[in-house]
């Protein structure tokens, strides 16, 4: 188990014990989790129903667990990502418990009905493998070999 930095942490406070209430298979069978309240859109073609906390991965594996059994996955052999998306839709969640990192390279979400999502990096360039946009425009990221950042998600971050 790799130890997430103290700032991280802190930065996800207040989502422990929020209820997942979106969940959205996208392109390339990215995954996104919504937790607490809806949010307005920020702009007018955008028309999805964000919530205050949004975790998830653009180009990581990932795969929901629950002892020691894998109850869905990003590389399931399905039709479509509507596919994807009911057999996700189906898993009942639950809250947000904790986050950690069970190895270098991969991240853990818990849920306190005993369900898992695990996001494995698959990729070995610089870009993140997970995210999570926190409310007052805060964004934490893991990128495999450079580890976890905190910065404004609604501005550039300087390198």
């Amino acid at each position: 188990m790799v130890n997430i930095a103290d700032d991280v942490s802190r930065a996800l406070g207040e989502i422990i014990g929020k209820p997942c209430t979106r969940v959205e298979v996208g392109n390339f069978n990215s995954l996104s989790l919504g937790f607490g309240e809806p949010t307005r859109p920020t702009a007018k073609h955008d028309q999805k129903d964000y919530r205050d906390w949004e975790i998830g991965t653009y180009r990581s594996a990932w795969r929901v667990v629950k002892q020691g059994l894998i109850l869905c996955g990003s590389r399931d052999a399905v039709e479509s990502v509507q596919e994807l998306n009911a057999a996700l839709r189906q898993i009942q969640l639950g809250r947000f418990s904790s986050l950690s990192q069970p190895t270098e390279l991969d991240v853990r979400i818990d849920f306190d009905s005993g369900i898992a999502i695990d996001f494995l990096a698959a990729t070995g360039d610089n870009d993140e493998s997970f995210h999570i946009f926190c409310p007052g425009a805060v964004c934490v990221e893991f990128v495999v070999h450079r580890g976890w950042k905190i910065g404004p998600s609604d501005k550039p971050w300087g390198m």
